[in-house]
């Protein structure tokens, strides 16, 4: 089983500021949470599924190294991939020049204190997005370890990555084999637009149920839109944590826009449908619940293709995580296997580096 999106933690400050360069580590250490934006609001009971006591206190799940392996030894999963928690937000902050710094700290030690322990971990490449030629480069520098298998962008930004300023971070993904996460996250927040399009969110089920999905949607639509697939043909993308009910919708709607206005966007020669299912998955979580009505969802994402889209992911440690057999259970027979292995392991091919049963 391939896992798509799991969640680690800086657990131990004084350990990770060790990987900021000299010159930045006192900034970072009296910023409560190394400089990152964070949200307005929180969870009403707990962001984390449980908590590891510890000397310190409690630390979330997602903290340690044993933490995770803990998770992969219960859920009998063969690879995952780790998403950071709150790094990918770095790209949020007002200054790509402590984002730069950031990121180059959080992929060193994501290299040494993650993945050179544990065999069955792969990782993502975080980059100061807000400056994408910076960004190209932070992507080549870690580009050479194999064992980090896509490029980590959260769901909040200035503007949809479709756009050109971003075809560098895609350019330099593209280049070395590299698939490019949206992860939902960070919509709203620093220099992010709010997600939602109607204004700041009040709660975090507001958030939860509206900010997540639509930054998704609307980075699908760019990506599609503004030809971004044309121009690196090897390109793919999965879209994590924005749910998947909506994909029929938007991708019929966006079609039938397709055909009445192709006009506009002449480079893009094929019905988006078709241009989204050669280049794009999307994680299964959350998978939203349909009161009964499992089947009636199975039939529609049925019908864009969802057999061949879909990759699990459990988003392990988060509140809402979903294990693979509650994910199994939904699933229709004849799509877990390729759910659950065969569509990640063609998704991230260049980079696995070994076939897993």
């Amino acid at each position: 089983m391939i896992d798509c999106d799991v969640h680690h933690v800086i657990g131990d400050r004084a350990q990770f500021l060790d990987y900021i360069e000299p010159g930045q580590r006192a900034w970072f250490a009296s910023q409560p949470t190394f400089g990152l934006p964070a949200y307005p609001w929180t969870h009403p009971v707990s962001w984390w599924q449980q908590a590891d006591d510890s000397e310190d206190g409690a630390l979330p799940a997602g903290s340690t190294l044993e933490q995770v392996r803990a998770g992969l030894d219960e859920y009998g999963t063969d690879i995952a991939i780790l998403n950071g928690n709150d790094a990918p937000c770095l790209s949020l902050m007002a200054s790509p020049y402590r984002a730069e710094a950031l990121a180059r700290a959080h992929n060193d030690w994501v290299r040494e204190c993650w993945l050179d322990e544990e065999p069955r971990l792969r990782g993502s490449i975080v980059c100061p997005a807000q400056d994408p030629l910076r960004a190209a480069a932070e992507i080549r520098r870690v580009a050479r370890d194999e064992r980090f298998v896509q490029v980590l962008l959260p769901g909040g930004s200035e503007r949809p990555y479709g756009e050109p300023r971003y075809l560098p971070i895609f350019e330099a993904a593209a280049e070395h084999g590299l698939r490019v996460a949206i992860h939902a996250n960070g919509e709203g927040i620093g220099i992010a637009a709010p997600g939602g399009g109607a204004g700041p969110h009040t709660f975090y089920i507001e958030w939860h149920t509206v900010g997540s999905s639509t930054s998704t949607m609307a980075h699908l639509v760019s990506l599609v839109c503004n030809g971004v697939f044309g121009r690196f043909p090897d390109l793919m993308v999965a879209m994590l944590e924005g749910g998947v009910a909506w994909l029929p919708g938007i991708l019929w709607r966006l079609d039938m826009n397709w055909r009445g206005m192709r006009a506009e966007v002449p480079w893009v020669t094929d019905p988006p449908s078709e241009v989204v299912r050669r280049h794009v998955r999307f994680g299964t979580q959350p998978l939203e619940h349909t009161a009964g009505h499992d089947a009636l969802l199975f039939e529609m994402l049925g019908a864009v293709g969802g057999e061949d889209l879909l990759v699990y992911a459990s988003d392990f440690p988060h509140w809402d995580l979903d294990d693979p057999s509650a994910t199994v259970a939904r699933v229709p027979e004849s799509w877990r296997a390729k759910v659950l292995h065969d569509n990640a392991l063609a998704l991230y091919a260049p980079r696995l580096g070994a076939t897993v049963r």
